[in-house]
């Protein structure tokens, strides 16, 4: 695959089997019918280049490289691809939007209720330590919103306050913003203070 991936490279041709709409089949397929549902009406497209993607609010839609499948591999390809999604989740779930417009006051709640038992959770906690924070200005609520559900799909892995903001998203229980606690949004170093 090394010498393969290597000649595709020096021609910077991309090759990907699996469409968009299969891609996001493939990248919700463990989560509730509800986000199933909303994830099929994302427009999803694939384009050339090496890695990555991004959703553009502005035309509510999911671009992703054709790289990522190419030269990360399938797996990955479904991971990148869950990412994207759930920044469309967050702007199209009537849940979870208002949330999003706000700066995140429920999910900055949640991570503040869930702050004394970090511990508890070390594959969470070292996750947010060691590949998290180490993203710099990056790591921000928005892409900590898409992290979670990509990284985390099963929600017992995750503390308490944050379980009850994401159940609707990861396993269809009740929940979401309006269970938890709020909390004034800040600044990109009080967000990294928060969650250190």
């Amino acid at each position: 695959m090394r010498r393969l991936r290597g000649a595709l490279w020096a021609f910077r041709l991309y090759l990907y089997v699996t469409p968009g709409p299969l891609l996001v089949d493939r990248a919700l397929a463990v989560f509730p019918e509800a986000v199933r549902v909303l994830g099929a009406r994302c427009p999803f497209y694939r384009y050339d280049a090496r890695s990555g993607g991004g959703y553009w609010p502005d035309r509510n839609e999911v671009w992703l490289a054709a790289g990522v499948e190419t030269y990360e591999g399938t797996r990955q390809v479904v991971l990148s691809a869950r990412h994207e999604m759930f920044h469309f989740i967050a702007h199209n779930d009537p849940r979870y939007r208002p949330d999003d417009d706000a700066g995140w006051p429920a999910l900055w709640g949640a991570l503040e209720g869930s702050r004394g038992e970090i511990d508890a959770f070390p594959r969470y906690r070292d996750w947010i330590r060691g590949s998290f924070l180490p993203q710099g200005g990056h790591a921000n609520p928005t892409e900590l919103f898409a992290d979670i559900p990509t990284n985390f799909p099963d929600a017992r892995e995750i503390p308490p306050p944050l379980r009850r903001y994401f159940a609707p998203l990861l396993d269809g229980a009740d929940g979401g913003p309006d269970a938890v606690a709020r909390r004034a949004p800040g600044d990109l170093a009080a967000f990294h203070a928060l969650i250190a």
